[in-house]
């Protein structure tokens, strides 16, 4: 997809660039935004995980980048001391940034969580939700760009749950069906919304719970 650029996803950091401009989570090093740095004009948060939030990557872009707008929900404001230029966004609520529009939708994490449509001049609609254990309620008709999380798949990971309690074993896969969205629940999604034309872009997919399907 050209409109996307993946810097990182997944639990060693995040953060996606869409159409140079617009960069969704800023949880990686400063070093990996060094290509990608110069074009940026805002920085959309979801919510305070340090794999999606590294405050001083965001520090240091904005020292470089003083005119940097920073997006996210008022409960994020507390996390934020040191960052300038922050815009409380509402959910529901489209906002006006001249060479694109954005709009955070309410996700369902274990920690308050935004997930972001974005409107670009050329018409194009990408809808980005990651760290979600559900999408019920939220619609997103005809989107070009769907980057949705594909953290497990279900019938591997509760095989892996079994494992773990018939061994007596402590799995992380108790955390991830609890705050994360399976495969199965984003292909039900994608189809549910998208177009002939659509695309898609799997987030945060799991390195120990992420099956061999396709």
């Amino acid at each position: 997809m050209g409109i996307a650029k993946v810097i990182s996803s997944g639990s060693e950091g995040n953060a996606v660039i869409y159409n140079n401009a617009i960069m969704v989570d800023c949880g990686v090093s400063f070093k990996a935004l060094e290509a990608v740095k110069r074009s940026l004009k805002i920085v959309l948060l979801t919510h305070k995980h340090s794999d999606h939030l590294k405050i001083r990557t965001l520090q240091r872009l904005q020292a470089e980048r003083p005119t940097l707008r920073v997006a996210c929900g008022d409960f994020l404001l507390e996390e934020l001391p040191c960052i300038k230029n922050i815009d409380v966004l509402q959910v529901g609520k489209i906002y006006d940034y001249g060479a694109f529009r954005v709009s955070p939708v309410k996700l369902y994490h274990d920690v308050p969580n935004f997930g972001w449509r974005i409107f670009l001049p050329n018409g194009q609609k990408i809808f980005h939700a990651t760290d979600t254990v559900h999408l019920e309620g939220i619609s997103a008709k005809g989107y070009d760009l769907y980057a949705i999380e594909h953290n497990y798949c279900e019938e591997y990971i509760q095989e892996a749950i079994e494992e773990a309690r018939a061994n007596g074993e402590y799995t992380h896969a108790y955390g991830n069906i609890n705050t994360h969205l399976s495969i199965q629940q984003a292909r039900a999604f994608i189809e549910a919304n998208r177009k002939k034309s659509s695309e898609v872009l799997e987030l945060h997919k799991s390195r120990s719970f992420y099956s061999k399907i396709k």
